[in-house]
């Protein structure tokens, strides 16, 4: 079966890719591969514009949606405070308004939120040909699982590593190494795969080879650096697996 992303463009199967593809130039093995959840795997920009939408519907005058979505390569808490910034909401309400644009955000917009094309895909391939999943998110551990619960993605992921699960959040190297440890992996074996300058960060404070994913929610490309490769749609990402891992079986 392929998986249509682009008119002309199939989705190379990750099982036959992988599988049956010898890597002639074999520098780089991955046994375990560790995404972000929010701008890697998951667009979850228009649910949280909705939501601010609807906190305050209007401010939509007084947002500036560019910069609110350039923000969440930060994280979602920094990208809910500028929007109530740019609302122009009364500092001494500050914590109340927080609680309550997340509280909306959460019960209202959160399972609104939609996989990239191609993602799912690629999550089913990786785990069907052999790959360790890790899934390491500066997001919190509730939303985090009520995401993944909805989607039917819990099961993919061998290790989860959420905000607050470490004492350093990413970009601290604490949390993608221990999500490694979850893994049984070493840096030199995995790859890290992310949308922002925090996981280029993350990756590089792990020794970790980073993958870099131009469809989030940097702000700049050299946000992105240092990377070994970097791809728009997960069919290029797949093409670049196949090319680096050996046969896992002989068939």
């Amino acid at each position: 079966m392929f998986y249509e992303l682009e008119i002309g463009k199939p989705f190379i199967l990750m099982s036959y890719s992988i599988i049956k593809m010898h890597d002639m130039n074999n520098q780089f093995t991955p046994k375990s591969i560790i995404f972000d959840l929010d701008g890697t795997l998951l667009d979850t920009w228009p649910s949280l514009h909705a939501a601010v939408l609807s906190f305050d519907p209007d401010g939509r005058s007084r947002l500036d949606p560019e910069a609110l979505r350039r923000r969440l390569s930060d994280g979602i808490g920094p990208m809910l405070s500028l929007a109530l910034a740019q609302l122009n909401r009364d500092e001494l309400g500050a914590r109340r308004d927080y609680r309550l644009l997340s509280e909306i955000y959460e019960h209202d917009w959160l399972c609104t939120a939609t996989p990239f094309e191609g993602s799912q895909a690629m999550l089913h391939e990786l785990s069907t040909a052999g790959f360790r999943l890790g899934l390491c998110t500066n997001r919190d551990p509730a939303t985090t699982a009520e995401l993944l619960g909805h989607l039917g993605w819990d099961e993919y992921f061998a290790a989860k590593v959420c905000l607050g699960d470490c004492e350093n959040a990413k970009p601290h190297a604490d949390p993608l190494l221990k999500t490694l440890s979850l893994l049984a992996c070493t840096p030199a074996d995995a790859l890290f795969v992310g949308d922002s300058h925090i996981d280029a960060s993350c990756a590089a404070n792990a020794n970790v080879s980073f993958v870099a994913h131009l469809g989030g929610y940097h702000a700049h490309r050299n946000d992105l650096d240092p990377c070994v490769m970097a791809f728009t749609h997960f069919w290029e990402l797949a093409d670049w697996i196949g090319q680096h891992r050996p046969a896992l079986t002989e068939s």
